[in-house]
């Protein structure tokens, strides 16, 4: 393919040079009419090795450098956070230091995402988004090597917009979530808002976090009279009121009964 366009753009110099010699209309019109098609063939041509070449690099290794065949795994260990303008991924891979950018094979549309780290320890290793969350402008998002992880850029297409996450159906589940934990808020009491998100931190908390929750609940009623509580009710935090339906902790040991599922205080402390 390559010599063939090579002579295609000889053919055309050559009758581009008549071109600037000829005077008479209708042989000039001929002429022109050839180049003009020599043109489209060029084009057509280039555009056909660009394509051919792309796909050459994209694709996959199906052996490794040392002549073992090389498996398809999916990335899972990744983090990720946002700007007004950016969102930002950072992927994780055993022995980064190893990888380069030329073997990382990257992809966008407006509203997907696929990397692939090639032939990296008898692997290709893929993260792939078909949905993202909003979409992005692909010709300005990017891929490299840095830091020790491989960082994704994906420019946002809306500036301003909140993802909150980076898939559309995380972004919908967690509305709905929200939207249920405020339609079960008690509007007539404020603390019940503090309740429900106190409960939900409790709720998804690791064993550190529900240590953590504990502890201060404890914490806050001995430094708001200890056992007695207010009546009907757990004192609340300095600085917010009662936490009605939390029944105060006799002798500053007994279970929390105002919050589900959160176990009793006993030999915690």
């Amino acid at each position: 393919m390559a010599e063939s366009i090579t002579e295609l753009k000889n053919d055309l110099q050559e009758l581009e040079t008549i071109l600037a010699s000829v005077t008479r209309a209708n042989v000039r019109q001929i002429i022109v009419q050839s180049v003009s098609s020599l043109k489209s063939k060029v084009e057509t041509l280039e555009a056909a090795k660009k394509a051919k070449d792309t796909a050459a690099t994209n694709k996959p290794a199906t052996e490794s450098n040392t002549g073992k065949p090389v498996y398809n795994v999916k990335l899972t260990s990744y983090g990720w956070d946002e700007s007004s303008k950016f969102v930002k991924i950072y992927v994780t891979v055993k022995n980064i230091e190893q990888v380069n950018n030329e073997q990382l094979a990257f992809e966008t549309t407006e509203d997907s995402m696929k990397l692939i780290v090639q032939n990296h320890m008898d692997r290709n290793h893929t993260l792939h988004f078909l949905n993202l969350a909003y979409k992005i402008k692909p010709s300005e998002s990017t891929c490299k090597v840095k830091a020790g992880n491989v960082v994704i850029t994906l420019r946002k297409a809306e500036d301003g917009k909140t993802w909150g996450s980076i898939t559309a159906s995380k972004r919908k589940e967690k509305e709905i979530q929200d939207n249920k934990m405020d339609s079960n808020a008690d509007t007539s009491d404020p603390s019940a808002g503090i309740m429900n998100m106190m409960k939900k931190m409790y709720d998804d908390g690791d064993d550190d976090m529900k240590r953590m929750i504990k502890k201060t609940w404890y914490e806050t009623q001995q430094k708001q009279g200890g056992a007695g509580g207010a009546a009907g009710g757990m004192p609340g935090m300095p600085g917010m009121g009662g936490m009605p339906g939390m029944p105060g902790m006799p002798g500053g040991m007994g279970g929390m009964a105002g919050m589900p599922g959160m176990p009793d205080l006993g030999g915690m402390m």
